[in-house]
């Protein structure tokens, strides 16, 4: 199947994803990625692991961006070893083989991935919906309705271009840092009025304990999260090497400005109580500080999840694609289309999932289900780098982290681990045994080579039909 005499797309161009992603798309991917939710919800777990001290509030959260810089840089050093997209499954199937990039794919595709874009369009839909109906009870029906249609939306950009998909994942993180920027600027005039109170003496008489401690790095970790899908993009990324971390470094250096200036805004108007009673944190603080106004608060939290959500599709199904393309996917999710130049059917194939999801309506217990598992990726792809430091010491490597980084980010991604074992042990165990039902999987439909013929040209039917019916055709030149 061919759009054009040589098997090039309609205009004669090659069919292949083309390196569209500059400086100022990247930067954009990340913030707008990093910067959803977290920074309107978690403040009051951090607060809440502190006891209630708002000097070590304020120290949790730079701490808990030095971690995730550091965990950046890591995924910057991966990145530019490789020339291949795929992000983490790149890194592990070369490292430790097909069955851990497997798996890896295996909860991205069935299980982390769709249902934290279920949590995602429905926290867009909450925040839309939530201010036309202050006086009644939300109705259930519309929530679910709105979130189908942010995810169909977001999924058919996605397809149609990449660099639309990019312009609005610019837009949405100027308008995101655009509603926190607001927020910063209210709390400083407040400050400037004399509402100092809740600021002043910040660590007089902090009683801090020890065992509130991870749950505060925890929740600002959380806040933090989502700085590794860059990792995903490499063969769309204009120079690499140079771009890639430059965007997260400017990336993560702002966020964490933004995060402990927006904290201290909501201290200006909110005492500790009232951060420690409050579940929408940012909602609070609008009604305090915009009176009628304080709707701008819920569009822009909505406007941060749509950048989040438009950002992990983005990068998510790069990672299928590239799982296809090494055999361990269905071959027709390797294809791209012909005209838009994108790979349609690696993006299709979430969409029905992600709806899944949100009809189910519990996607965030599952989340908690795999955290541990996610951490536990997390500390095998950091442990290549000094792995592969000691085993390849000639090994290509246009960014080099410092090695104490990585190992200090390997000890916290460990603390990570324990903490959460500690703290649900259940969840852990069924994330566990969730991941591994992936491993039979694998043998079947990737490991068994000698497929009877009636089964063989099954497959072969389904990825002509699917290859047919998304108009798409495998890279005809190589980006990696």
């Amino acid at each position: 199947m061919s759009g054009g005499r040589d098997g090039s797309g309609p205009s004669g161009e090659k069919v292949v994803l083309k390196r569209s992603l500059g400086l100022t798309s990247c930067i954009g991917f990340v913030i707008g990625i990093v910067i959803g939710t977290g920074i309107f919800i978690s403040p009051k777990g951090v607060l809440l692991g502190v006891n209630g001290s708002v000097g070590w509030a304020l120290v949790i959260w730079t701490l808990c961006g030095l971690i995730s810089i550091a965990g950046a840089l890591c995924y910057v050093e991966l990145i530019t070893c490789y020339t291949k997209s795929g992000g983490e499954f790149t890194f592990l199937l070369d490292a430790f083989g097909p069955v851990m990039a497997f798996l890896r794919m295996w909860t991205l595709m069935f299980l982390i991935g769709p249902s934290s874009n279920a949590v995602q369009a429905l926290t867009i839909a909450n925040y839309v919906i939530v201010p036309f109906f202050s006086c009644t009870e939300v109705p259930q029906t519309s929530v679910v309705l709105i979130a189908m249609c942010v995810l169909l939306l977001i999924f058919f950009i996605n397809c149609m271009s990449v660099v639309w998909t990019a312009r609005l994942q610019v837009f949405f993180t100027i308008a995101k840092v655009l509603g926190l920027v607001i927020l910063i600027i209210t709390g400083l005039v407040f400050l400037c009025r004399g509402y100092t109170e809740n600021l002043e003496n910040a660590f007089a008489n902090a009683n801090i304990n020890p065992r509130g401690l991870p749950s505060a790095v925890y929740s600002g970790i959380f806040a933090y999260s989502g700085w590794d899908y860059i990792s995903s993009l490499t063969e769309e990324v204009k120079t690499p090497e140079k771009t890639v971390p430059r965007s997260v470094v400017i990336s993560m250096t702002s966020v964490i400005i933004i995060y402990l200036l927006a904290n201290i805004g909501y201290f200006s108007l909110l005492t500790p109580q009232e951060v420690l009673s409050s579940d929408a944190v940012g909602a609070d603080f609008g009604e305090k500080a915009l009176g009628n106004w304080s709707w701008l608060i819920w569009m822009f939290v909505a406007l941060s999840a749509t950048g989040n959500l438009n950002g992990a599709v983005f990068g998510r199904t790069r990672t299928f694609f590239v799982a296809a393309r090494e055999g361990l996917l269905p071959e027709f999710l390797s294809m791209i289309h012909i005209k838009h130049l994108t790979p349609i059917p690696a993006i299709a194939i979430s969409l029905p999932f992600s709806m899944l999801f949100v009809l189910v309506g519990d996607a965030l217990v599952l989340i908690k289900y795999l955290t541990f598992i996610d951490w536990t990726f997390t500390a095998f792809v950091v442990a290549i780098i000094p792995y592969y430091r000691w085993k390849y010491k000639d090994m290509r490597r246009p960014f080099r982290v410092p090695l104490v980084v990585a190992i200090v980010f390997l000890v916290f991604t460990v603390f990570i681990l324990a903490m959460t074992c500690y703290s649900s042990p259940l969840y852990s165990f069924l994330g566990v045994i969730a991941t591994l039902a992936g491993v039979p999987v694998y043998f079947v439909c990737v490991w068994w080579k000698s497929k009877p013929k009636w089964l063989s040209d099954f497959i072969l039917r389904t990825n002509l039909f699917f290859q047919k019916f998304f108009f798409a055709i495998h890279q005809e030149q190589k980006t990696y």
